[in-house]
């Protein structure tokens, strides 16, 4: 969550830093973000070892708190492969589009739809990479 509102300036300058970034350690995903709750969901797909650095570096970033890591697993094929970071607004989304959707808020669900294969993170990803 970001621990204050960021204008679309500020949500461009973090677009642009991290597609910068993630294109330099080929790593791909998409990022959501909640303006309404000021929430962030991000998917990253690349080398492990990148990823466990990005994380790192995401955790320890002052612009936002209660980092929760909800779905980690070695994949097959990446589902953003063309995008270094897609972007979407969560408020914008039709929650219809979505498998599984009940809320963006993850306090509001039970651990077990928010982790492992099945989970509730990984059906709204899967779902949005079809829908991009």
């Amino acid at each position: 969550m970001a621990t204050q509102a960021m204008s679309v300036e500020e949500l461009d300058s973090l677009l642009e830093q991290s597609r910068e970034n993630n294109a330099r350690l080929n790593v791909t995903g998409i990022l959501l973000h909640s303006g309404k709750t000021r929430e962030f969901m991000q998917l990253l797909e690349g080398e492990q070892e990148c990823i466990e650095k990005l994380m790192q570096v995401i955790s320890n970033d002052e612009r936002h708190t209660c980092v929760d890591m909800m779905y980690h697993d070695r994949i097959e094929s990446r589902n953003f492969e063309d995008w270094s970071m897609a972007f979407r607004m969560f408020d914008d989304l039709d929650p219809k589009l979505i498998e599984g959707y009940t809320t963006f808020n993850a306090n509001a669900l039970p651990p077990a739809l928010l982790t492992g294969r099945n989970s509730r993170a990984r059906s709204i990803m899967t779902s949005l990479s079809q829908n991009m």
